[in-house]
């Protein structure tokens, strides 16, 4: 029954797409990028971008694309429209430490435990690491603590870091003591999240008040903030995954690791800081944070890529739970790029922005059709396999699409949830079974008939006046309840706990959720009166409505 109400969550919302380029006349990669851009608003898979172009010349040129919210049907504003950066963070935080190494308060080659004298680290390797293999990804620090999900008040499902505080931080390193601690390149969201809390505790003041004082205030980047809490008056752009209306992130002690909002036109100042020759203190700072660090592709907080001029770029990309961002710049060329959208597909954005100043291999197109079809998982769930725009996509019953990506020979994964999938081909070149392999467990699917696969739908033109009739609460299992919404010619879903849905209509009383396999049908009285609510994903149940006092 619970299955009936969950919905998997995976990424996009159906946008008017706008485009205006101001300043400077777009160059031809600039104006692909425009085009993918609309695709991906079209596609559903972004509400709203902004992108920003610096040349050699000074001359800026702005995109700005799709909607800010369901609401506000406007394009995003490069002065004023807040996006969350999520990892570009990172930049900022090595930034930040460089400041206080500069005043002598730290030192790069510092180690944690010297810095945090209070813990009493577990491991000796652990407490020996540096403030410089923080800064590059080297500390051997998993991606996060393995108490990340054992904190006291689980986190919720849609604010993953918001629970995860000083205390867990603590005592994660007090008892964290690993056979052995490898000091190469590894990811590490916990050494980011560490690196703030030092500089903060060094300054004896919150992460985000350090940021402002040292880096934001410096630099005159007015719109943007380091803070969990967003301010009543700030334009932020509503959060976007598939067609869900997703909220911010809180970091809590992870605050270094992804927790900045700010504006394209404050990261575009950020670049241009870059670029001058000054003499002051944040200039310095930022200069010595773009020396190469261990090994020539990292530098404190950065990564680098070589341009299509042979040329040195600096970059970083980020995503949070509704959001994407990419920021790059060229010290030599004197160019930069800044792309923020209300979007999860940061590996789509990243890619973006990499065009922008290389070039970027076409993505190897491949005959998707011998797997493209609908595979028996038992039990009356089917997983339907097809080709979304030259990549395989799968659908299980129930749930939402997903993207697998190609391997080798017949094999595809979805390395994040360490699925696999093995095809075994018949004589005519099509494939019969499909090998399936997750943690838990594996089963051969068999082929079957492609009408047991995930339906069709198309969204059909309705009065919007009807919607009215549907807004209200409706009482589920496990007292949960779910709200209906209208938002101007639209309709949401919200069950409680979980992101807020749009869905669309495929009759004056029958909706569809494009982010999973699942429907829902109004029921009314004979007055006409809408009395509750189907839900239908694999199998029904019905809602009744508990509202009909306030109404």
């Amino acid at each position: 029954m619970n299955s009936t109400i969950k919905f998997f969550l995976s990424f996009i919302v159906l946008t008017l797409p706008s485009f205006l380029f101001t300043t400077a006349s777009p160059t031809n990669e600039e104006i692909d990028v425009k085009n993918e851009l609309l695709q991906l608003i079209n596609d559903h898979r972004v509400r709203a971008a902004v992108v920003i172009s610096i040349d050699e010349s000074d001359s800026i040129g702005i995109m700005k694309l799709g909607e800010i919210s369901d609401s506000r049907r406007e394009p995003p504003n490069e002065n004023t429209t807040v996006f969350e950066i999520g990892s570009i963070t990172k930049v900022f935080t090595a930034l930040l430490v460089q400041t206080l190494v500069d005043d002598e308060l730290l030192h790069w080659d510092k180690t944690i435990s010297e810095c945090l004298p209070d813990v009493e680290f577990a491991n000796e390797a652990v407490a020996t690491v540096t403030l410089r293999e923080l800064a590059t990804h080297r500390s051997g620090l998993p991606r996060l603590p393995n108490n990340f999900a054992e904190t006291a008040v689980p986190a919720p499902a849609m604010d993953p870091y918001a629970t995860y505080g000083e205390q867990n931080l603590v005592a994660f390193f007090e008892s964290f003591d690993p056979p052995e601690l490898k000091n190469e390149y590894g990811y590490s969201n916990l050494g980011f999240a560490l690196l703030g809390y030092i500089a903060a505790k060094t300054l004896e003041v919150s992460y985000a008040e350090a940021m402002y004082q040292r880096v934001f205030k410096p630099l005159e980047m007015n719109n943007s903030s380091a803070f969990d809490s967003i301010d009543d008056d700030t334009e932020l752009a509503a959060g976007y995954s598939y067609t869900a209306n997703m909220g911010v992130w809180n970091f809590n002690i992870h605050a270094g690791a992804g927790v900045i909002r700010s504006t394209a036109q404050d990261l575009n100042k950020f670049i241009l800081a870059n670029f001058r020759e000054v003499d002051d203190a944040i200039h310095r700072a930022i200069r010595s944070i773009r020396e190469l660090q261990n090994e020539s592709s990292h530098a404190l907080g950065w990564i680098t890529e070589t341009s299509r001029n042979d040329t040195t770029v600096y970059l970083h990309n980020g995503q949070t739970g509704g959001y994407a961002s990419f920021l790059a710049l060229d010290p030599t060329a004197k160019r930069g790029w800044v792309i923020l959208a209300a979007s999860t597909e940061s590996d789509a954005i990243a890619k973006l922005g990499s065009s922008l100043y290389r070039d970027i291999e076409p993505s190897e197109l491949m005959d998707l059709s011998p797997y493209s079809g609908v595979y028996s998982l038992g039990a009356n769930r089917y997983m339907t396999l097809s080709d979304s725009y030259g990549r395989l996509q799968m659908q299980v019953t129930g749930q939402p699409p997903l993207v697998l990506e190609h391997v080798k020979d017949h094999q595809f994964k979805l390395e994040a949830l360490n699925y696999s999938a093995t095809f075994e081909i018949g004589e005519e070149g099509v494939a019969t079974t499909l090998m399936w392999s997750q943690p838990g467990g594996s089963i051969d699917a068999k082929r079957v008939d492609d009408s047991y696969g995930i339906a069709t739908r198309e969204e059909v033109s309705i009065d919007s006046e009807l919607l009215t009739d549907y807004v209200g609460k409706y009482q589920l299992p496990l007292n949960q309840v779910a709200t209906v919404k209208r938002v101007k010619d639209r309709l949401f879903v919200h069950v409680t706990g979980q992101a807020e849905v749009r869905v669309f209509p495929l009759s004056p009383t029958r909706f569809f959720f494009k982010v999973a396999d699942a429907e829902i049908e109004f029921e009314k009285d004979e007055d006409g009166k809408v009395t509750g609510v189907v839900f239908h994903q694999a199998g029904e149940f019905r809602a009744p409505r508990i509202d009909e006092e306030s109404n």
